[in-house]
């Protein structure tokens, strides 16, 4: 045969074989390299992960780059695989030959000669282990190397690679296994890591561990024959133990890693503003609040940072693998009736439009707004109280008669200004006592604005997800202040003195017929919003926001480190002594008009007078006339009560504390319980800050601040304030 017939012969082989390689590749596109999608993962700010998705097939897959993986790992995986990894096109045809000997030799597969890129084109087109199937596979990494770089077929070997089970990827291996990021494997944890794809039902640590760490070992053995590790590190190394991560990955923050899920479905990993301490530790609070709570009830909590506006801490049920208790039901993102959370902002908004001071004269007494009743929840009316004292004791009537004034339209305009949007069909009188519907995550957005200078700002609970919108102003810098002093004045309940004291401004919310029961509180830098109930809305008869939400409102307080910043009281808040009945400053009062007095919070100076029922202003410096008649008729009907019970006359007492001065101060750190003593100890009533004790006795760990002790016999009483300090 001629020269000339062999070159003939040669190109037309050749020609045929790209041919057929052309006409291959045309009918034979490369398939999706991720075909059901990504895996998720959820991570906390610290990148520790709170919640991991499978993809569409329930394989958790968590894609990882060449940077966040051991460069020991990647050395080690390129020496035992596929050392020319870098140097051949897919094919390593001496491998090929050397495979191909093997077989011969002793009469099955030795091993397969497949290359990194060729282990590749089998994953994500699996064939049958046949010489047509090898031929296969040699087409499909040829086509791999054609369209992409070493580095994305790298890529995708880290990320497509068998670790059992359903555990694909080096990243999901190095979290099941160690719990741990690829980027911080040991040695010996990355050389076990390497042999594990080749077999991995076979090889797996956690079921097979002696097999396991002797192919690890042949790994470390080929490293030190490889001069990756030297002689020293060698014996070290094969001497350890094969750990495994002993604790199982906690679900943390479960119902808002769903959300979050649901929300951004092509995202295969999020990183949130959670804090992984504080939310594993407020889960086990959670977890052990859920055993003292009754059948099927459950409980939410969210925790915001208030200078960034992050959330830190979110949990969406009391035991989310707990069925009995509606665990899957996100009770954070739940609509339900807030109960009296919302009063608060009704007070502040009625500072703003001028309409009170913080010790206004309000009337707690029976009224009908045009056929709307409110009543206490005692049934009892109080009379003449303060705006503070009403707003701390979250009493109906006054609330209602300054939504009144301010009108619920113009109040819930106000919140809508700012995003916050009530569930119900029309604005009316009820919402302020809870007849609509809110979140409690709004209700943290809310309440986060009295430590925030009144405004409402968007959450944030993505760290690389920018949040673009900007904060509204629904207060006034001096009304949330004001406001934040009042809620921050009144105690906290029976509890155990807290690790880290700060100034608390909290509200509790129990909804109608006992259905759910909140709690917000507001330090300086953190909101902390809680609901207790049952998730299908069945009543919990007996219980109350202040007994069931707000000790957990407090406990999860305690989770938290302390305040940083320290809010400023604006310089046009000023403590002013007013008058009643007229409200006014004592300044402008003649002192025959004045019947008592108050230190009251206003803002520049101004003491507008006090309203009537229906919000109108006194034009005189008298009692509020439907108050005036109610105070006569309860004087009227406790005379005649008092001649019923006697057949003689009522004696002239003059009452008179004997144990407390005025303006005295006492300290919880050199003194427990205080004593009370009157003039007339037999017949005395006691009561501190306008509520009866039973004892004459003050457990100073129940109060706080200014105090106000009163001891009564029938009409007459006597009162002294005085201050309590931690």
């Amino acid at each position: 045969m001629t020269l000339k017939k062999i070159l003939f012969i040669a190109l037309s082989t050749l020609l045929f074989i790209v041919m057929t390689a052309i006409v291959w590749h045309t009918s034979n596109p490369l398939p999706p390299i991720y075909p059901d999608g990504p895996a998720t993962l959820i991570k906390a700010s610290d990148n520790r992960t709170l919640r991991s998705f499978g993809d569409k097939q329930g394989v958790h897959r968590y894609h990882a780059t060449l940077a966040e993986v051991s460069p020991f790992y990647l050395q080690a995986l390129l020496h035992y695989e596929d050392r020319w990894f870098y140097h051949h096109y897919g094919v390593n045809p001496f491998s090929l030959l050397r495979a191909a000997g093997q077989w011969i030799k002793h009469g099955r597969v030795i091993s397969g000669g497949s290359t990194i890129t060729m282990q590749v084109a089998r994953l994500i087109d699996p064939h049958a282990r046949t010489i047509s199937g090898k031929l296969h596979q040699i087409a499909r990494a040829v086509q791999l190397e054609w369209y992409f770089s070493k580095e994305e077929i790298l890529t995708f070997y880290l990320n497509l690679a068998p670790f059992g089970g359903n555990i694909e990827g080096i990243a999901a291996a190095s979290n099941r296994y160690f719990g741990k990021a690829p980027l911080q494997l040991t040695k010996n944890e990355a050389a076990l890591l390497v042999v594990l794809p080749q077999k991995p039902s076979r090889y797996r640590p956690d079921r097979f561990p002696t097999k396991a760490e002797a192919m690890r070992n042949k790994v470390l053995k080929r490293l030190y024959q490889g001069t990756l590790l030297d002689s020293e590190q060698y014996r070290l190394l094969i001497k350890e133990r094969v750990n495994l991560h002993a604790d199982k990955q906690p679900l943390l923050a479960p119902l808002l890693a769903r959300y979050l899920k649901q929300r951004y479905p092509h995202k295969h990993k999020l990183r949130t503003t959670i804090d992984y301490s504080l939310q594993k530790r407020l889960s086990i609070l959670l977890h052990q609040t859920s055993q003292r709570l009754p059948h099927k009830a459950s409980a939410a909590l969210v925790i915001l940072h208030n200078p960034s506006a992050q959330i830190r801490a979110y949990q969406g049920s009391v035991n989310f693998r707990d069925a009995s208790r509606f665990a899957h039901v996100d009770m954070v993102r739940a609509t339900r009736s807030p109960g009296s959370t919302l009063k608060p902002f009704i007070y502040a908004q009625a500072l703003d439009l001028g309409l009170i001071h913080s010790k206004s004269l309000l009337s707690d007494i029976p009224a009908d707004f045009d056929g709307y009743k409110p009543q206490n929840l005692n049934g009892a009316f109080s009379g003449p109280v303060s705006a503070q004292h009403a707003l701390q004791k979250s009493l109906n009537v006054p609330t209602i008669q300054l939504l009144n004034r301010i009108t619920p339209l113009r109040f819930e305009q106000n919140l809508e200004r700012a995003g916050i949007h009530l569930s119900h069909q029309q604005a009316n009188l009820s919402v302020g006592l809870g007849g609509t519907g809110t979140q409690l995550l709004t209700l943290a957005k809310l309440y986060r604005s009295l430590a925030s200078e009144g405004h409402i700002a968007p959450l944030n609970v993505l760290k690389d997800v920018p949040n673009k919108s900007t904060s509204v102003q629904i207060l006034s810098p001096q009304s949330s202040w004001i406001t934040f002093k009042m809620l921050s004045a009144q105690s906290a309940p029976d509890r155990v003195v807290p690790s880290v004291r700060r100034q608390i401004a909290w509200k509790t919310g129990t909804s109608y017929g006992y259905r759910d029961f909140w709690a917000v509180g507001v330090s300086h830098d953190y909101t902390v919003a809680v609901w207790v109930g049952r998730p299908d809305a069945s009543p919990m008869l007996g219980y109350l926001g202040a007994t069931q939400a707000a000790p957990l409102m407090f406990d999860a307080f305690d989770l938290l480190p302390p305040d940083q910043r320290l809010l400023t009281q604006p310089t046009s808040v000023t403590n002013t002594l007013i008058c009643w009945p007229s409200g006014l400053a004592l300044e402008h009062i003649p002192n025959n008009r004045c019947e008592s007095q108050h230190h009251a919070l206003t803002i520049n100076h101004m003491t507008p007078p006090s309203m009537d029922i229906y919000g109108d202003f006194t034009t005189n410096m008298s009692w509020p006339e439907k108050l005036a008649h109610w105070l006569k008729n309860k004087h009227i009907n406790n005379s005649a009560a008092a001649l019923h019970n006697s057949s003689q006359p009522a004696p002239n007492y003059s009452i008179a504390i004997t144990s407390l001065r005025n303006g005295q101060h006492y300290y919880r750190s050199q003194l427990s319980t205080l004593t009370l003593t009157s003039t007339h100890p037999a017949q005395v009533s006691w009561f501190v800050n306008h509520e009866p004790i039973t004892e004459p006795q003050i457990k100073l760990s129940q109060y706080l601040g200014e105090t106000t002790v009163s001891a009564c016999i029938d009409a007459q009483c006597d009162k002294q304030t005085i201050y309590i300090h931690p």
